[in-house]
């Protein structure tokens, strides 16, 4: 019997006795990986799924975010970018192992999301994995984080993610500089704040089809708004809107772009000093104040307002 068969066999045999379990393999019997071999689990498990050789930045870029903003140990850090790159290399893939979707590989048939497509929602599938990892990790202090990945993956080939170390120590720099490190504090929302940051908060909203007045007053509208929002994402259904709420609001937007993300960056431009009209159009003015605000926060200069600018801008 073939290797690859055997895992095939002992998935199936092993899928009514885990709960929330295997994104990738799902195997409690490890499997010998192929010698030599530096594919991802989610073509090294369905040849047919076409995976990048390298990481999608804004991938890794986002999920460090999220994990940051809930204050996570370097340990339980260093596990997720293992396990990012063992499972997908780092792509937010739409196909793998069976029904297998995202970075993690996470299975809806296994209770990772609901409806399928939020396997492919980053901030829900980070959130999913860190549901998970962090209370792994403080119940098992002495785990190394390929182990910790191990208890939240639960593959078939368990020994990758220690493997993986170095490459996802390399990532984690790549997108470290610059980020506001663990414990910043996002400001939080809920019935009854005004000001800057609910305007911010309203023309997010406004971008998921909230048809708010951007007055800064978080008033029953507006709250209805977030529940609505954290609903759909997949979040704590509570109407405060912190870190989570924040990560999973923000959208990347550039030159050429138009709309409400891009009034809530014009907001909160304006803040930090410029003099732009909040109009939604992502110009010229918009870009030299972009550029200008990364300049001074000592960010990489690219007038692309992804995860780590808006962290700056919002947390400042």
């Amino acid at each position: 019997m073939s290797s690859r068969l055997r895992v095939a066999l002992i998935a199936i045999m092993s899928a009514g006795l885990i709960g929330l379990a295997a994104p990738a393999a799902m195997a409690d019997t490890p499997q010998p990986t192929p010698t030599g071999s530096h594919q991802a689990n989610a073509d090294l498990m369905d040849p047919q799924c076409a995976v990048p050789p390298d990481r999608d930045l804004n991938v890794t870029t986002q999920i460090y975010q999220i994990a940051s903003s809930r204050g996570v140990t370097a340990k339980v850090m260093l596990s997720m970018f293992e396990a990012g790159w063992v499972e997908s290399h780092m792509n937010n893939l739409n196909c793998g192992d069976r029904d297998s979707l995202g970075v993690f590989q996470q299975r809806p048939s296994q209770g990772w999301c609901n409806p399928a497509s939020l396997c492919m929602d980053i901030n829900h599938a980070t959130n999913k994995y860190l549901d998970q990892a962090i209370p792994n990790d403080r119940n098992n202090p002495g785990y190394t984080a390929g182990q910790l990945a191990q208890s939240v993956q639960r593959s078939a080939y368990p020994e990758r993610y220690d493997q993986a170390e170095a490459k996802a120590r390399a990532m984690m720099a790549e997108v470290s500089d610059g980020t506001p490190p663990p414990g910043t504090s996002w400001p939080t929302l809920k019935s009854g704040s005004s000001g800057v940051a609910v305007v911010t908060l309203q023309h997010f909203l406004n971008a998921n089809n909230a048809g708010l007045a951007a007055d800064g007053q978080f008033g029953p509208a507006t709250n209805t708004a977030v529940r609505n929002f954290q609903s759909a994402k997949g979040l704590s259904v509570d109407g405060v809107v912190g870190p989570q709420t924040w990560s999973a609001l923000l959208v990347t937007v550039r030159n050429g772009d138009s709309g409400n993300a891009v009034k809530a960056l014009q907001t909160q431009l304006n803040r930090h000093g410029a003099n732009l009209a909040v109009d939604g159009q992502f110009g010229p003015a918009t870009t030299t104040a972009v550029r200008n605000f990364q300049t001074a926060k000592k960010l990489g200069v690219d007038g692309i307002v992804g995860p780590q600018t808006w962290a700056a801008l919002i947390q400042s």
